[in-house]
């Protein structure tokens, strides 16, 4: 089980649809009762000039949602969520270390 205390919405943050099933599903059986929100962006991926502020447009849609926790499922942007989110108040982490929380029994998201 993951080990989430005092949340009950998390958002993530894809670059694919495909990935919106897997957090389901992996909400389902590690995390029941969490309500997840999601946001889909491939634009993401693209390398420009404004992807700060396209992925702080993102972060804050999810916010704005009420979400306790955001999780990015991409790597390359983790850094970048996590400042956005952490600069408005809410825990973020890459969905690798949210796994790896919960294989070592420690709590990978709190407010």
């Amino acid at each position: 089980m993951w080990h989430v205390p005092h949340v009950a919405t998390v958002g993530f943050l894809h670059v694919a649809a495909a990935h919106v099933q897997a957090a389901r599903r992996l909400l389902a059986e590690h995390a029941p009762g969490i309500v997840d929100v999601h946001v889909v962006d491939r634009t993401l991926l693209e390398p420009t000039a404004d992807i700060r502020v396209r992925l702080a447009a993102r972060v804050g849609e999810l916010i704005c949602r009420d979400v306790d926790a955001v999780v990015c499922t991409w790597p390359s942007l983790l850094g970048d969520v996590v400042r956005v989110a952490r600069e408005r108040g809410v825990a973020a982490v890459g969905v690798e270390e949210l796994a790896a929380a919960a294989t070592r029994g420690v709590p990978a998201l709190s407010r």
